[in-house]
């Protein structure tokens, strides 16, 4: 299901913008902009300035360069009052427009957008800005679209595709127009939060990051748009993309847990306010849920291990027990750590036996492997070694009958 319909920027020759689809291949709709005029007619001016007026006159003969440079004039004047600067400026932008110099119009859209931030004319400037901005990218919803389809369809690339050294059109800007394009959407988004494009403004940008696998940046902007505007069409897709971008940019065990946490809390948000989203995509968000559970596993895991080598078996002990009970059935992990138990207290024993095997065993893990060993009980001057806590027991030992009902037996009372 698509959700929109993309148009022609308005009175330009080349080919429409491409309708987007958000299951395959997508990367958020393309939406008419609110100003759009498909030939040279002008409103009438609801200010009265006469060098505003012989520039309208030009801009109706569409005489658009010598009306945009009378534009410009008006809109540097400082001396002209504010609705003049501020008309005499986005008709410069629609003029630069008018003559395909996209480049040149965003930085006029943008301008205006900076001198007049509540200005009558922003909606529009904002509208063409994520227009122009939605074709630099068609490149990019090309290899989307692309990607989306079965190996064998897919277009055969080389290495020297993609490399663009620069261009030479005047639609285009001369370098970079994908990161000119995020520019220009971030400005979209940062420039009318509330409009109708913030919300399809920060998609487009989570989606170029995500195809880009920075999924770091692209988890930020669903993220965004996911928390921000609940009643956006898109959230659902928003909500989801984000889950896997936090998942994918947790870095490994070695780093900040926060990613994981996030990307859980997300999946249960997502299963609480999204029904369409936990109905359709339930064994998805089930699978985002245990890799979330296994990179925790891992990282408890590894925990336990740091505080073994350095010589904290208590620490240690109380970590391996962590993975065992809060993440049963994750494995490797849990038979990983009750086999690591096995072995703390065989070390431990080994420890207090004065054996040659037992001494050869234990240099050969302090000196060759570098652990540090916990220290004797019996030298003097070193810190004793606990005794590590006893798994709980499966069932109460004998003579110690539970009262009738099951109910635990009574602890001991307070005094008066």
């Amino acid at each position: 299901m698509a959700f929109g319909t993309a148009v022609l920027l308005a009175g330009c020759t080349h080919k429409p913008l491409k309708p987007l689809d958000l299951r395959e291949g997508k990367i958020g709709p393309i939406h008419p902009a609110s100003h759009s005029e498909t030939n040279s007619e002008l409103p009438g001016s609801p200010v009265q300035h006469e060098g505003l007026a012989r520039a309208e006159d030009a801009y109706r003969r569409e005489e658009f360069a010598a009306a945009g440079k009378m534009f410009e004039e008006i809109a540097d004047d400082t001396k002209n009052r504010p609705e003049v600067a501020e008309r005499a400026r986005f008709y410069q932008a629609e003029c630069l427009r008018r003559q395909s110099h996209y480049p040149k119009a965003v930085d006029a859209y943008h301008k205006l957008l900076l001198d007049f931030p509540a200005g009558l004319y922003r909606e529009q400037a904002v509208g063409q800005m994520y227009l122009i901005a939605g074709e630099w990218l068609q490149p990019v919803r090309d290899e989307i679209a692309d990607m989306a389809k079965p190996e064998r369809e897919r277009k055969q690339k080389s290495w020297v595709d993609g490399i663009v050294l620069a261009n030479f059109d005047s639609r285009m800007p001369t370098f970079d127009a994908e990161g000119r394009a995020l520019q220009t959407l971030e400005k979209v988004y940062f420039q009318d939060p509330t409009g109708p494009y913030a919300d399809k403004a920060l998609f487009m940008l989570g989606r170029v990051h995500y195809h880009r696998e920075n999924f770091k940046e692209a988890a930020r902007y669903f993220q965004q748009l996911a928390e921000t505007y609940d009643r956006s069409p898109l959230r659902d897709e928003a909500l989801k993309l984000a889950i896997i971008a936090k998942n994918n940019s947790t870095g490994g065990p070695q780093y900040d847990g926060k990613d994981t946490a996030e990307a859980m809390r997300l999946i249960n948000n997502a299963k609480a306010t999204s029904p369409t989203l936990a109905r359709e995509n339930s064994k998805l968000l089930d699978e985002q849920s245990l890799m979330v559970r296994y990179q925790q596993a891992e990282k408890d895991f590894e925990t336990a291990e740091f505080y073994r080598r350095i010589g904290h078996p208590g620490s240690a002990w109380f970590y391996y027990e962590l993975v065992k009970r809060r993440y049963a059935g994750i494995r490797p992990w849990a038979d990983l750590a009750v086999g690591r138990q096995q072995e703390l207290k065989t070390e431990l024993d080994e420890m207090k036996s004065p054996t040659t095997m037992a001494s050869t065993r234990r240099f050969w893990k302090q000196y060759v492997l570098g652990h540090e060993m916990p220290a004797l009980k019996d030298v003097p001057g070193s810190p004793g070694i606990k005794e590590l806590p006893e798994p709980r027991p499966a069932a109460l030992p004998a003579g110690i009958a539970m009262p009738a009902g099951g109910a635990a037996p009574p602890g001991p009372t307070l005094p008066r």
